[in-house]
C-alpha cells in the first residue's frame, strides 16, 4: 500500500511513518525541510512542499496514495492566526492538491483533536464547542474534509504523550522535583499513550472504518498521573498550595512576549483558559464497541516514556 504521511517529522507523525514502514508500506512523506525523527526511522521517500503554500504541493497533486495520514498541523502558534492558516486553510489546500488531478486517495485520515469538542465529558456525537483557537481551526479542518466527499476517518485523541514529545515532557521534569501544585489533584483528563494511537488507527484501518472516533486510554487527574510516573523514578511527590488564578498575571507577560516577538509562548492565554477547567474527559465509545482495548496501560506506558527520555538525556 503506498501511503502519504504530512507532520511525519514531529512527534505522533513519526510513530506513524515507523508503524506503517514496520508493516511493510511503500512511505512517503511531506516535509517542508528540516528531517525531525525522520532520520530514525528508515527508508522513505521525501516530497517537498508546505501545506501553508499550494503552490509547493505540485509533487503530491501527480500522485495516487491508497492512504493519507494527516498529522500535520499547529498546537502552539505566535499569532493566533497562524492556527487557522496551518490547521484549516492547510487541511484545505491538502485535499486539493490531492483530488484537483481526479484521482483522489483511497482514504484520507485527519489527526484532530479532542480540544474541537471543548471541556467536560464527552463521547462520539456531541456538539462541538471548542474554547480556543487550537480547537476550533482543527474542528474547520474536520469540516473541510467532510465538505470534500472523499471517503474519511478521523481520530481525536486527548493529551498524547510517549516517546520523542516534547511537550509533556515538561510535566515529568516538574515532577521528578518531587512538587505538583495543588490544585492538579482537581484536574481530570483523558490521556492517550501514541502507541495505543497508532495501534488504534490500525484497528480501524483493518476494519475498513471511516467515519470520527475519540481516542482514550482512560481518564485520571494530574496528579494520579505524576504519582505513578513518581514512583517509577523513585521520588516523593508532595504537593504545595498554588491556586491556578496565580497563573494570570504570567500569561498575561507571556502574551505579550508573544506579541512582540511574534513567537509561541508555553503559558498563553488559550492554554491558561485549559487549565482553568476542571474536566477534558472523552469517552471512545464508538471505537469501544467495536472491540478495541488500549493494549498498554498507563504504569507500563509511563515507564517506557520516562526510560526513553532518561536515555536521550531530556529527564
Amino acid at each position: 500500500m503506498r501511503v502519504l504521511v504530512t507532520g511525519a517529522t514531529g512527534f505522533v507523525g513519526s510513530h506513524l511513518v515507523q508503524h506503517m514502514l514496520e508493516h511493510g508500506h511503500r512511505v512517503s512523506v511531506l516535509i517542508r525541510a528540516k528531517r525531525g525523527w525522520l532520520d530514525e526511522l528508515g527508508n522513505v521517500e521525501e516530497l517537498k512542499g508546505d501545506i501553508t503554500r499550494p503552490h509547493t504541493l505540485e509533487s503530491i497533486s501527480k500522485e495516487y496514495f491508497d492512504l493519507v495520514i494527516h498529522a500535520a498541523g499547529l498546537t502552539r502558534a505566535g499569532q493566533i492566526h497562524h492556527f487557522y492558516l496551518a490547521n484549516a486553510i492547510g487541511t484545505y489546500n491538502l485535499i486539493r492538491a490531492l483530488t484537483q488531478k481526479g484521482h483522489s486517495p483511497g482514504l484520507f485520515v485527519y489527526i484532530s483533536t479532542q480540544a474541537v469538542a471543548g471541556p467536560g465529558e464527552v463521547s462520539d456525537g456531541v456538539p462541538e464547542h471548542p474554547i480556543n483557537p487550537y480547537g476550533e481551526s482543527k474542528l474547520y479542518g474536520e469540516i473541510m474534509i467532510r465538505d470534500a466527499h472523499i471517503p474519511f476517518l478521523i481520530l481525536r485523541p486527548p493529551v498524547t504523550y510517549g516517546p520523542r514529545d516534547m511537550d509533556v515532557l515538561r510535566f515529568f521534569r516538574i515532577v521528578k522535583r518531587g512538587w505538583l501544585p495543588s490544585f492538579s489533584k482537581g484536574k481530570c483528563l483523558s490521556l492517550v499513550y501514541v502507541k495505543n494511537l497508532v495501534y488504534a488507527l490500525h484497528f480501524l484501518l483493518e476494519k475498513e472504518e471511516q467515519g470520527t472516533y475519540f481516542l482514550s486510554d482512560g481518564s485520571y487527574t494530574w496528579w494520579e498521573i505524576a504519582e505513578v510516573a513518581a514512583r517509577i523514578m523513585g521520588v516523593k511527590l508532595r504537593s504545595f498550595p498554588l491556586h491556578p488564578g496565580v497563573l494570570r498575571p504570567l500569561s498575561e507577560v507571556s502574551e505579550l512576549y508573544r506579541c512582540m516577538t511574534k513567537r509561541p509562548v508555553l503559558l498563553s492565554k488559550e492554554k491558561l483558559g485549559e487549565m482553568m477547567e476542571d474536566v477534558w474527559i472523552c469517552h471512545p465509545s464508538r471505537l469501544s464497541a467495536l472491540g478495541f482495548t488500549p493494549p498498554v496501560r498507563l504504569h507500563d506506558a509511563l515507564e517506557e516514556t520516562i526510560q526513553w527520555y532518561k536515555i536521550n538525556g531530556y529527564l
